[in-house]
């Protein structure tokens, strides 16, 4: 489970709450990083669950909207909210489960697993991008009914950038995710492993419309 807070101190007490009954916590993070920090299971297809403890409502609804739509993704909430149409609104977003910070963490803790439970179920999701299906669960890319013949590096850098598509990936967080390389490393290596994708899934890897390189940021997923 990650947590997210605007109040450090409440996201805290809330993982520490439910540490005690076994699950795994990551965080707090702050809300500006929580998207970020969620993305970055979904290339491993790892199951989570993003813990947003804030109690008002507009603050929530921007991070709900950036990220309901990750596979292996479940959302709550824990805030104290005095309006039905609050809590009404966040769940016709998407989020699974709206949560007063002070139930008993056997509760808490249930409640979680029922939506880990339900994350694990998607976590495999198949992803179209442009004239590819990448298949998590077997790591597989396709064109068409022709299997691809990528390297496991290959694969992850592809799912990482379509995770994103048509949004900028800088080259020090594809080295981080990818590689488990320093943000900062030389991006040569990163570059030589583009062009031996591009090779594989563009129609003419001279002119790619697929993956295009940004300049000065990295590089985008293109699929419109």
């Amino acid at each position: 489970m990650v947590v997210t807070a605007r109040d450090r101190q409440l996201g805290i007490v809330i993982g520490d709450a439910v540490a005690v009954e076994g699950l795994d916590v990551r965080g707090p993070v702050t809300l500006d990083h929580c998207g970020t920090r969620v993305r970055d299971y979904v290339p491993r297809a790892i199951p989570v669950c993003l813990a947003i403890a804030e109690s008002d409502v507009n603050v929530c609804i921007p991070i709900v909207e950036d990220v309901r739509h990750l596979p292996g993704l479940e959302i709550v909430v824990f805030g104290r909210f005095d309006r039905a149409e609050d809590i009404a609104e966040l769940i016709h977003l998407g989020v699974a489960d709206v949560m007063r910070p002070d139930m008993p963490s056997v509760e808490l803790a249930a409640r979680l697993q029922r939506c880990l439970a339900s994350a694990a179920a998607t976590a495999g999701a198949t992803l179209d991008v442009a004239h590819l299906t990448v298949d998590l669960v077997r790591r597989e890319v396709r064109h068409g009914t022709s299997l691809l013949n990528v390297t496991r590096t290959e694969f992850d850098l592809l799912t990482c950038l379509a995770r994103r598509a048509n949004r900028a990936v800088s080259a020090g967080d594809i080295l981080d995710q990818v590689f488990g390389y320093p943000r900062d490393a030389d991006s040569h290596v990163l570059t030589v492993h583009i062009q031996r994708l591009r090779a594989k899934v563009e129609p003419n890897p001279r002119q790619p419309t697929l993956i295009r390189s940004v300049r000065g940021v990295g590089y985008m997923l293109v699929t419109n």
